[in-house]
């Protein structure tokens, strides 16, 4: 089975979770970061020396050579020495492919972003592994954070705030008046990105933990801008989105903006994890203006400039 198989229509609001099994337990993967499924019997794996603990080679894929992670050992679930239906999850998110072994696929499931139930903060604060459960069939799954396990193996896959790569950028002119909507339910990656966006002197960078609250906001201004007979463009000069959140997701978020409250003329940047061929095509259909994958911090603050940074700067309010 392959991605394009699993796909979505764009802006509905909905993802479809991978049921995949780890020894007795289910666990939800998302679909949309999902290549391909591969019998594990059917996958040559040559060893890596001075790889990291929880990878056992690498393998051919499509022409790429990429990592085979035993998810098993890297959630410290002990091993599995059976063999038989165990399943590679091959993922492509974050600009890296790599494959996951499982003990076997068991179902694939459309729910909505409404249903999805993040981790309470004292749990989050503990649990680095997963993001949340659904409930599906009257089961619980708990939803695998992918971009943690792979960042743990491989650092430079996620965010990282090095001051020393920005050091060298001037001093904008015009990005103190730059104000932008960012919505991102990872805490780790929203404080990092509005660090990032304020340490290089964009004047205001608002954060939401969801889709629904930044829409909820968005929704305010623009009727504070309608009974102030005001362009929107005093209050907001770009939204800055996820994909993956619950409540309501980035396109959905898009969508809402775009064709609800009518605004096309804010910028809207997709900044995901998920960024392919295919996702591209979705951010480009429900009306965002650009998308970047998240590791590229610094494309995502060139793309910034380029939408803000005109010669007719937005009033004091």
């Amino acid at each position: 089975m392959t991605r394009q198989d699993i796909l979505l229509e764009s802006g509905t609001n909905e993802v479809e979770i991978a049921v995949v099994l780890l020894g007795d337990q289910e666990f939800g993967i998302n679909v949309a970061k999902i290549r391909e499924f591969k019998d594990a019997k059917g996958v040559d794996v040559s060893v890596l020396p001075g790889s990291h603990d929880s990878v056992e080679g690498v393998f051919d894929f499509r022409n790429d050579t990429v990592p085979l992670i035993n998810l098993h050992r890297h959630l410290a679930l002990g091993e599995n020495e059976k063999d038989h239906g165990k399943i590679v999850v091959v993922t492509d998110f974050n600009n890296t492919i790599a494959g996951f072994v499982t003990d076997g696929i068991h179902d694939i499931h459309r729910v909505s972003w409404r249903d999805f139930r993040p981790l309470n903060h004292a749990l989050a604060v503990n649990t680095l592994h997963v993001i949340g459960s659904v409930t599906i069939d009257e089961r619980r799954v708990l939803v695998l954070d992918m971009e943690q396990i792979l960042g743990e193996i491989y650092p430079q896959s996620v965010i990282n705030y090095d001051e020393s790569a920005f050091s060298e950028q001037p001093n904008v002119p015009g990005r103190s008046r730059v104000r932008i909507f960012f919505a991102e339910d990872s805490t780790v990656i929203r404080s990092k990105v509005a660090k990032i966006l304020t340490s290089l002197g964009f004047g205001e960078v608002r954060t939401f933990i969801d889709g629904k609250s930044c829409y909820e906001a968005i929704s305010s201004l623009r009727q504070r801008a309608a009974k102030e007979q005001r362009s929107m463009s005093d209050y907001l000069s770009l939204l800055l989105t996820d994909i993956e959140m619950p409540e309501m997701d980035g396109l959905a978020l898009c969508k809402e903006v775009r064709q609800t409250l009518g605004l096309t003329q804010v910028p809207v940047v997709v900044f995901s994890s998920l960024i392919n061929k295919e996702m591209a095509e979705k951010c480009r259909q429900v009306g965002a203006n650009a998308y970047c994958s998240k590791p590229e911090t610094e494309k995502l603050v060139r793309i910034i400039d380029n939408f803000c940074l005109t010669d007719q700067a937005l009033p004091s309010l």
